[in-house]
């Protein structure tokens, strides 16, 4: 190699070396690895944070520490968007900057003697934390169902998905709202689906809740960090093969499962990282219900989607 060749691969390495140092380091809180938050898999995966200049870092933190862990600092974002709305509502300086999926993706999963949502009346019932989605579907599908989510049954705060499947199997709880990534094990392990609460609950899940500093101190990063996130939520419509290939991967699952689970995420999706009026409203509602508030509550209340309408104008 001439000295020539020699001196533009060392300007080659010293340009690109402080480049890559220079990558922002981004942390995203998860309750449990699952189909809420596969566009930060996919986007993680497809390198669409880096394009961004972003390393983003996935952290597991119990879903009722992650609001105070964006308070800290500790977590840049949260994808458990039931828990930041409610935090919201009781005017803690967090909000909504996006979303992806305008229905639960969660099933009902409990020992085979379990038939119906009435057959849990004086049981107990797993859920991440309270005030959290599997927590707020859960009291829906009860409420419709004719049954008080108050006195009826007793509900648990039991941390992730994973971890509600071990403490149902344990008998800890008599059932829990699990990701439909979660099924198959279930069913292996001799458990059953009670009820599908898509097709009885209008709310979202997943989507990134940030605070309200970070929305003062660095609203850029929001804006690329929603961007390479859109473009997650989109490659779960647009490239079906390779998402069925993610999935097995990263959610443990066989490809019958994936191609099921594909499904239902399609059912839920909203490509353009917005939350449907219909699902907005109930998600509202339940959080008043169980807040025990009187006054009306904006949208403006619990979201920002100056960033993600940035975003889309782009397109």
């Amino acid at each position: 190699m001439s000295w020539y060749k020699q001196l533009l691969t060392l300007v080659a390495l010293l340009v690109s070396q402080p480049f890559a140092s220079r990558a922002e380091v981004v942390h995203i809180g998860i309750s449990t690895p699952g189909l809420y938050e596969l566009p930060t898999e996919i986007a993680q995966r497809k390198g669409f944070y880096r394009e961004e200049n972003l390393d983003a870092r996935k952290v597991v933190i119990r879903t009722n520490l992650q609001v105070a862990a964006l308070l800290a600092g500790e977590l840049d974002y949260s994808t458990v968007s039931g828990l930041i709305a409610r935090a919201s509502i009781q005017n803690l300086p967090v909000k909504g900057v996006m979303g992806w999926f305008d229905r639960p993706l969660h099933i009902l999963i409990a020992k085979p003697n379990f038939k119906r949502l009435t057959d849990f009346k004086g049981k107990k019932i797993g859920v991440s934390g309270l005030g959290s989605a599997p927590h707020i579907i859960l009291r829906e599908a009860l409420a419709q169902a004719g049954m008080n989510p108050d006195r009826d049954v007793t509900t648990l705060a039991v941390g992730g998905s994973g971890d509600r499947l071990a403490a149902l199997v344990a008998g800890t709880v008599d059932a829990t709202p699990l990701d439909v990534a979660y099924v198959e094990k279930a069913e292996k392990l001799g458990l059953v689906s009670v009820i599908y609460f898509g097709d009885v609950v209008h709310t979202r899940l997943g989507g990134f809740g940030v605070s309200m500093d970070k929305i003062r101190k660095n609203p850029a990063q929001i804006t690329r960090m929603i961007r390479a996130s859109l473009k997650g939520v989109r490659f779960i419509r647009d490239h079906k093969p390779e998402t069925l290939a993610i999935m097995r991967d990263y959610l443990h699952v066989s490809a019958d499962a994936a191609v099921k689970v594909h499904d239902f995420a399609m059912r839920s999706l909203n490509p353009d990282g917005l939350v449907a009026k219909n699902t907005m409203d109930t998600e509202i509602r339940l959080a008043r219900e169980q807040l025990k508030l009187t006054e009306e509550i904006s949208e403006d209340k619990i979201m920002d989607w100056r960033f993600l309408k940035e975003v889309l104008a782009q397109k």
